[in-house]
């Protein structure tokens, strides 16, 4: 077995495994494997940047410049699916060529605005552009809102899709990936994804790089037709090592072995071609145009994101009293704003509620917050004894809790509508606090329940019992 190819398999056994583990740690219901497959999550890139887990981030920051973008090809799910989805092949002709690429240019414009756009959306605290472009944050949206219902329907459990908008977006995401995957290979990577385009930055300096020998290269383009990237140039004879994700395919294919992986550059033996001077007010010397679209597009964005959550905040205000008048949102935060900053709406916590009372938000939080998880007390209830979700957080968004401390950790207070409870004490059996009560109804007729805010910690027990209809007698309004 050549070197290549052993390097091209121990490649695609790793990520395999990486691929299998992360689809794994969405969609198993054992709350101790959940646990033990939690480093897969707290490994990823856009996680350790927004847990500012400096050491670890600079970690592979450091491979990165020592061995490429190996992080792309080996650890990101959402690179695994479009490594599985890149394969199919779309005609005869593909079967026969090996699934055909070509060099396509750079797309620089592109990369470097979004990667900006990220930046500055995080540091104005626009989370939903970080949520929808993060690719570990979409991979695991598409296991939760797609693949665990599946899971948990073969399982013969009841699956109810609480958020058609959840469901929507992941739907959306995994399809608008497969098929850029399927035509274009890693064109995802190399375009909209922050995070490839940031390690792009760093392994274009890589130690360890792919080099052509030109004297050995007879010129077949067996390396350029495997190249999923799509960034070996035979022209020149050059790999972009800010775009190649380290598939190790091209060495594999190479039937000269002209392309290696190492440390060194190629000269040729005979120099045939120099650098030459280029005439002032030559069509080579000509700056570069920015794409006006591409960027009146993005600043629209940026200036509409305001607006947008003045528009989100007044609808939720006019939701009426059958509402909380503040959503609630699970266990473990330090503050609303650091909650809200540092989640990527990952759906790790939404996959393992055991209570399933964990769902992506609309627009309860906000729309730059969409896709952040929040209580649905309508659909069940957070558990007394739970702690899982603060376990699992790989971003620090929540921070981990003891059973003791989850007793007393207020995430919300319940509010009774007196004219709407028929006092049937359901709620008053439910609440692990003894927090509620039936008290005599002011208008003396009956009783109705009541509630002591020094004990209720808002899990949402009461809410959920209530069989008043069509609104709720009791309703769980979260902590600011």
């Amino acid at each position: 077995m050549t070197t290549g190819r052993l390097l091209r398999l121990s490649r695609i056994v790793v990520a395999s495994v990486m691929l299998a583990l992360a689809t794994l740690l969405f969609t198993v219901s054992e709350a101790r494997l959940a646990l033990s497959l939690q480093w897969v999550a707290r490994i990823q890139i856009m996680p350790l940047a927004l847990s500012a887990s400096l050491t670890t981030l600079g970690v592979w920051l450091l491979l990165t410049l020592l061995l490429g973008r190996i992080y792309c090809s080996t650890v990101c799910p959402l690179g695994g699916v479009q490594d599985v989805v890149s394969r199919i092949p779309r005609s005869r002709r593909q079967w026969r060529l090996r699934h055909p690429y070509h060099f396509a240019p750079p797309n620089n414009g592109l990369r470097y605005t979004v990667l900006a756009t990220v930046a500055l959306c995080g540091l104005l605290g626009i989370a939903v552009v970080t949520s929808l472009l993060d690719p570990y944050s979409a991979f695991g949206r598409v296991c939760s809102e797609m693949l665990l219902p599946c899971v948990e329907f073969m399982g013969g459990k009841e699956v109810v899709i609480a958020s058609a908008a959840a469901f929507a977006v992941a739907f959306l995401t995994l399809g608008a990936v497969s098929v850029a995957a399927w035509r274009r290979g890693r064109i995802v990577c190399n375009t909209v994804c922050p995070v490839g385009s940031l390690l792009g930055l760093v392994s274009r300096y890589s130690l360890f790089h792919f080099d052509i020998d030109p004297d050995v290269c007879t010129g077949c383009r067996s390396c350029e037709r495997v190249c999923k990237a799509q960034c070996i140039s035979l022209t020149d004879h050059v790999v972009d090592g800010s775009r190649c994700v380290t598939c190790f395919r091209c060495v594999d294919a190479c039937p000269e072995g002209a392309i290696r992986y190492t440390t060194r550059r190629k000269r040729l033996s005979i120099p045939m071609l120099q650098r030459v001077q280029t005439a002032p007010g030559s069509a080579c010397s000509e700056p570069v145009r920015i794409d006006r679209r591409k960027f009146l597009m993005t600043g629209m964005i940026v200036a509409a994101a305001p607006a947008l959550s003045l528009a989100a905040k007044a609808a939720s205000g006019a939701s009426g009293t059958d509402r909380p008048l503040h959503p609630v949102v699970p266990p473990g935060r330090r503050s609303m704003a650091e909650f809200l900053d540092k989640c990527t709406g990952c759906g790790l916590c939404v996959a393992h509620c055991p209570g399933h009372v964990l769902r992506p938000s609309v627009n309860q939080l906000g729309w730059l917050h969409a896709l952040h998880p929040v209580m649905n007390y309508d659909k069940g209830v957070c558990l007394y004894d739970c702690t899982r979700c603060t376990e699992l957080c790989p971003t620090g968004a929540l921070t981990p809790l003891t059973v003791d401390e989850k007793h007393i950790f207020i995430i919300g207070h319940a509010r009774v509508t007196p004219s709407r409870c028929i006092g049937c004490g359901e709620c008053v059996a439910v609440c692990p606090r003894g927090a509620t009560a039936l008290v005599p109804s002011p208008e003396g007729m009956g009783w109705v329940s009541s509630v002591n805010t020094d004990l209720c910690i808002g899990c949402g027990a009461c809410q959920n019992v209530c069989p008043a209809s069509p609104c709720k007698a009791i309703i769980v309004d979260g902590i600011i």
